[in-house]
């Protein structure tokens, strides 16, 4: 049985080829519970991109309305630039490290189809997250529907076999602290 590579200073958890399978298994012992999870993993990413798109649209809306009102216009700066810089920084660490998916170095098969790429952060996690807290700035409810919306996110995710567990919680932790940034410095 395979780790992930303990010479890998990122492994704070060593999840190995049974903890993967332990849980793809119980996903794929019934096929509406695959289904219902392949459904997770491929649609909550798009769902975070319409509600960031409509986002947009009312912040910019409002940024007009008020006749380009200086609160309003850093608003809209912030909502673009705080998720722009965590998918930026998110890249260049992503390059930098260009460490291996699980299914690349394990014995698993993930539950979706996917064509390798690197995986520290979760990019998907870290979206989700950064895009979670822009909405606290419009909606406090729906900021938090988000963040359960991405946690979700994050552990579909792992449970797929698309990353390892610091992959997620780098994802997670990178769009908490750029979105976070986003609300004190706005």
């Amino acid at each position: 049985m395979k780790t992930a590579g303990l010479n890998d200073p990122l492994d704070l958890f060593h999840w190995t080829e049974r903890e993967y399978n332990l849980i793809l298994g119980w996903l794929r012992k019934s096929s509406r519970r695959e289904k219902i999870a392949a459904k997770i993993v491929r649609g909550l990413p798009p769902l975070f991109f319409v509600v960031y798109a409509l986002q947009l649209c009312l912040t910019g809306w409002r940024t007009l309305a008020s006749g380009f009102a200086w609160e309003q216009v850093v608003s809209l700066t912030g909502t673009i630039v705080f998720p722009a810089g965590c998918l930026f920084i998110s890249g260049l660490l992503r390059r930098r490290i260009n460490r291996k998916r699980p299914y690349q170095q394990l014995s698993i098969r993930p539950l979706i189809d996917k064509k390798g790429g690197k995986s520290f952060p979760s990019n998907h996690t870290a979206s989700a997250f950064v895009l979670a807290m822009t909405m606290f700035r419009m909606s406090v409810p729906v900021g938090c529907v988000m963040l359960v919306l991405a946690a979700i996110t994050g552990l579909s995710r792992l449970a797929a076999g698309l990353h390892w567990p610091e992959d997620v919680l780098g994802g997670a932790l990178l769009g908490l602290i750029c979105g976070a940034a986003g609300l004190m410095i706005l």
